[in-house]
């Protein structure tokens, strides 16, 4: 297959995936259309791009008066400005400008208003993550192809088709596939952070001030997405300076080429010290506030183990990525090593916070920008193994892709609780029987309805009927008390029992 022939294959894919969005916005599965903006952190991405586009200012007032966001932890109007929070970066924001500007404008020649509101305005917002998606797997596609030819292990005909193997890998068995759906930032920090890698693959060795100037351009985009992708920054200063090489610092010739390097970062970091002037009052700050963080940090673990969204449980095809890249810090340590210790510095630093599940998050989705690098350890397993081992490795990796995907099914039919450790029943057996734990979920919204109109006996009908779909701590919940309403003690206390065992029995 030549590398022309894998872009096209990545064209239709992005065709289907435009198509899918639209299909599921119509289905609208579990109730949800995908064409909306809700919640916090969407509306005032949202938001923020709105502002831009239509008021030319950061100002979110007239934003939130029109879309209220669902909560204001973050968002809360700022003591010293007056003006709406806004913690999150410009990143996401300034891609999704030009795809609300064209949905405006269709919005006044279908006859709505042209207000960015619209029906028009929120859909094209709304299939811009599905856009910058495929373009990320484009770019991860033609990086990792260059990757296969790193190692000298894949021969040159087949590089394209592992190239391929490896992204669509990353796609079905990460979150960057569920993440493409949403309207958060996630997509655009993938994208980057592909560019970001690919970019410095080819200008690695060059001492030439114009390719670094391009690095920075690209990484300064990059750590305005999400302020944790500062750290990639570091990575091809860290290869720069490998080893004896931190004798290049004596060399004017070195600092020509690195200076460009922050210049390019900077050159983003200028409206983004902007809007933090505007609303924070300050050009520098931390603007979620001081005390989120808390070293060492606590929770390295959780992000990559905890059944509530651990990296590494709910994407098992990461672990194999990182086991990827040690590999290849065996065989080039200067090539791979800065990396890792990236990697594990993001766990580190989403380790630190309280919130290191993402609040009802599907997987770790605050380190979704660390998958080119799992991208980079998967191809990095190939060019090590022998011809023999390499599909045999590739069921594996679509085994990973099958329970990622069933846990995604979970999640969005609300199947699974988003905000809690998972017992093993709803970590791996409820995946091979989804439709009658569907049943068991409708059962439970329904028999919640019957107990709020004072119905307890329809309750306990509808309760006892999804027993034998295997246990579930809702049933259980509920069961006791429907039973309590009607007078069933004994059979109260019996549900009570089983519903603090199931819990108890939740993974770590």
């Amino acid at each position: 297959m030549s590398r022309a022939a894998g872009t096209r294959i990545l064209g239709a894919f992005s065709v289907i995936l435009l198509l899918a969005f639209v299909a599921l916005d119509y289905a609208a599965p579990a109730g949800r259309r995908l064409a909306k903006v809700r919640g916090e952190d969407p509306v005032a991405y949202f938001g923020m791009a709105h502002s831009i586009l239509v008021d030319h200012d950061f100002n979110l007032n007239n934003e939130y008066e029109h879309m209220p966001p669902d909560g204001r932890m973050w968002t809360k109007n700022q003591p010293g400005t007056g003006l709406p929070g806004s913690p999150w970066g410009l990143g996401y924001s300034f891609l999704e400008i030009p795809l609300l500007a064209i949905g405006t404008g269709a919005d006044a020649i279908a006859g709505n208003p042209a207000d960015g509101y619209s029906h028009w305005a929120v859909f094209f917002y709304s299939i811009g993550n599905v856009l910058i998606t495929c373009l990320g797997l484009v770019s991860m596609y033609l990086w990792l192809q260059s990757v296969a030819a790193f190692g000298g292990g894949i021969d040159e005909r087949r590089q394209p088709i592992w190239a391929l193997v490896a992204t669509a890998a990353i796609f079905f068995g990460t979150n960057v596939g569920y993440y493409a759906f949403s309207q958060m930032s996630h997509a655009s920090t993938f994208l980057f952070a592909t560019l970001f890698l690919w970019t410095w693959w080819r200008v690695r060795e060059s001492e030439r001030a114009r390719d670094w100037l391009a690095l920075g351009v690209v990484g300064g985009f990059l750590s305005i997405c999400r302020w944790q992708d500062c750290l990639y920054l570091t990575g091809p200063l860290m290869f720069d300076l490998w080893g004896t090489r931190v004798l290049k610092l004596a060399r004017g010739s070195w600092w020509r080429g690195r200076l460009p390097y922050a210049a390019g970062v900077l050159i983003w970091w200028i409206p983004q010290s902007w809007q933090w002037k505007m609303i924070y009052g300050k050009y520098l700050t931390i603007p979620q506030g001081g005390g989120i963080f808390s070293f060492p940090p606590q929770h390295m673990l959780q992000v990559l183990f905890s059944s509530q969204s651990g990296w590494f449980i709910w994407t098992p095809l990461t672990l194999l990525g990182v086991a990827g890249l040690l590999a290849g810090a065996v065989k080039s340590a200067r090539t791979y090593v800065p990396w890792i210790i990236i990697l594990t510095l993001q766990v580190a630093v989403v380790g630190s916070v309280w919130f290191w599940s993402g609040v009802q998050s599907f997987g770790a989705r605050y380190l979704l920008s660390d998958t080119p690098l799992i991208g980079l350890g998967l191809i990095t397993l190939i060019n090590s193994s022998p011809a023999r081992v390499r599909w045999r490795m590739v069921a594996v990796w679509g085994a990973c892709c099958m329970f990622t995907l069933l846990f995604a099914v979970q999640f969005r039919f609300d199947l699974v609780p988003q905000a809690s450790q998972l017992t093993f029943s709803e970590l791996v057996t409820d995946k091979f029987r989804l439709l009658a734990v569907r049943k068991r979920r409708l059962a439970v919204q329904a028999a919640r309805a019957s107990l709020d109109s004072g119905d307890a006996a329809a309750a306990i009908r509808l309760l006892e009927g999804v027993r034998g779909y295997g246990e579930d701590r809702d049933v259980e919940f509920l069961l006791e008390k429907a039973w309590r309403a009607a007078g069933g003690t004994a059979k109260a206390d019996a549900a009570a029992l089983t519903y603090r065992r199931v819990v108890a029995s939740r993974l770590y």
